[in-house]
């Protein structure tokens, strides 16, 4: 199974894809949305299996995290954030 785990740390596929992820979790708690539209995006199709393989309570737990807690790099140079 290919997956992010395979990727090189500086592969410029896998920062997309964590960026999308992220900014799923960011706008919905809804897992099987956020589990449909990466599949949907052929630009992941190398993460198809990895995504598929996501737990629905891990990506709820995920979600509600960055929700309360996530900030942007560039949220923090805003003080009106």
């Amino acid at each position: 199974m290919s997956g992010p785990r395979d990727a090189a740390p500086d592969d410029p596929a896998l920062d997309r894809f964590q960026a999308a992820l992220l900014e799923l979790l960011a706008e919905t708690d809804d897992v099987e949305a956020i589990r449909a539209r990466l599949a949907a995006d052929p630009a992941f199709a190398p993460y198809a299996a990895y995504v598929a393989g996501f737990e629905p309570r891990m990506l709820a737990v995920a979600s509600e995290l960055v929700r309360r807690w996530g900030r942007r790099a560039d949220d923090e140079a805003d003080p009106a954030s």
